[in-house]
C-alpha cells in the first residue's frame, strides 16, 4: 500500500471532526442476489481478501480450541466459514444464513471441498433468538453485523449470539467500524482491487459505508456480550474483532498457519503482516502466527 496514501488517510481519520452520515445496507442497497454476485465475483478465500480471511480464520482458530459445536451466524456463501472448518475438523459447524441462495453456494462449496464437519440452516439473528439456546457451545460472526438495518437489530444480533453461544459459550465476532471520510472508503476499496472496478468492490464500498461507528458497537457489546471484550485496529478503527479468551494452538495447527501464510502471494502477505501489526498495536496479543 502506499505510504503518502496511508498517511493521508490515518491523518483524515484521526484529526476529522465530522463522521459521514451511515449508507444503505449491502441487501438493501444490491439485494441478496447482487451481494451473493459480487460475493463470488472478487471475494474468493484464495483471492485479493485472503490476507484477511486467513488472519480471521487462525484467529477463530484460538478461540475454538475446547470446543465441540458452534454455529456460523451470517454466514453467506461460507468462504470464512469453510476455511475456518478445514482447519478445525474436530469442531463441527453449523452456518446459519436467512438467503437460501447463498447456503446453496456454502453446501455446494463445502462438497467441493469434500467437508464433513459442516451443515447449513436458513435462519437469522432473529430467528436464533427466538429458539432460545442451541446445541452449541462456541458462535461466531463475520462480516455481517453491518448489514443489519438499525441499532435495535445490531442489540439482538449481539443477544442473539450470547443466547446461540451459551452462557460459557465462545466468541467471536468481526466488522468494520464506520470510517469519517469518504476519502478514506475509497482508499481501502482502491486496496489490491483491479484495474477495472467489478461488483466486489461495489459491495466492499457499500460494506464499508453501512458500518456501525466503533462507539456504537463497542456500547453495544458492552450490553450484550460483557464476556467478551473488543479491540480494533491501532488508531483508525477500519476492523474490529469482539472475542472471548484464546485457548492454545496445537503444534501441527499452529505449522499449518504458518505454511498458508507462507504461500500467500507476496502482496497479501504483506497485507496479513499489516494486521497482525495494527491488530496488536490496537492490544490484541497472542499472534496465532508466532
Amino acid at each position: 500500500m502506499s505510504a503518502a496514501g496511508m498517511t493521508r488517510m490515518f491523518l483524515r481519520e484521526i484529526f476529522g471532526r465530522t463522521r459521514q452520515p451511515r449508507g444503505p445496507t449491502p441487501s438493501a442497497a444490491l439485494g441478496s442476489n447482487g451481494v451473493l454476485a459480487a460475493m463470488e465475483d472478487g471475494g474468493e478465500v484464495d483471492g485479493r481478501t485472503a490476507a484477511g480471511y486467513l488472519y480471521h480464520s487462525a484467529r477463530i482458530s484460538q478461540v475454538l480450541i475446547g470446543r465441540r459445536r458452534c454455529v456460523d451466524v451470517g454466514c453467506g456463501n461460507g468462504m470464512q466459514l469453510l476455511q475456518v472448518a478445514a482447519l478445525n475438523p474436530a469442531v463441527h459447524f453449523t452456518g446459519v444464513d436467512p438467503s437460501p441462495r447463498m447456503l446453496e453456494a456454502a453446501a455446494a462449496r463445502a462438497a467441493a471441498l469434500d467437508l464433513r464437519n459442516v451443515d447449513f440452516e436458513v435462519k437469522g439473528f432473529d430467528d436464533l433468538l427466538a429458539a432460545g439456546r442451541g446445541p452449541w457451545d462456541a458462535a461466531i460472526s463475520t462480516m455481517t453485523l453491518h448489514d443489519l438495518p438499525d441499532l435495535p437489530a445490531l442489540e439482538r444480533a449481539l443477544q442473539a449470539l450470547s443466547v446461540a453461544a451459551g452462557p460459557n459459550g465462545a466468541l467471536y465476532v468481526e466488522d468494520f467500524a464506520r470510517l469519517k471520510s469518504p476519502l478514506s472508503v475509497e482508499f481501502f476499496v482502491d486496496l489490491d482491487a483491479p484495474s477495472v472496478a467489478d461488483r466486489f468492490s461495489a459491495l466492499y464500498r457499500c460494506s464499508l459505508l453501512s458500518a456501525f461507528t466503533v462507539d456504537e458497537l463497542r456500547d453495544a457489546v458492552a450490553r450484550r456480550l460483557p464476556q467478551a471484550r473488543l479491540y480494533h485496529t491501532f488508531l483508525v478503527p477500519f476492523l474490529t474483532i469482539t472475542k472471548t479468551g484464546d485457548g492454545p494452538l496445537p503444534a501441527p495447527l499452529r505449522q499449518r498457519l504458518a505454511a498458508m501464510r507462507a504461500a500467500l502471494p507476496p502482496t497479501q502477505r504483506r497485507a496479513l503482516d499489516d494486521l497482525r501489526r495494527f491488530f496488536l498495536l490496537g492490544g490484541l496479543g497472542k499472534d496465532p502466527f508466532r
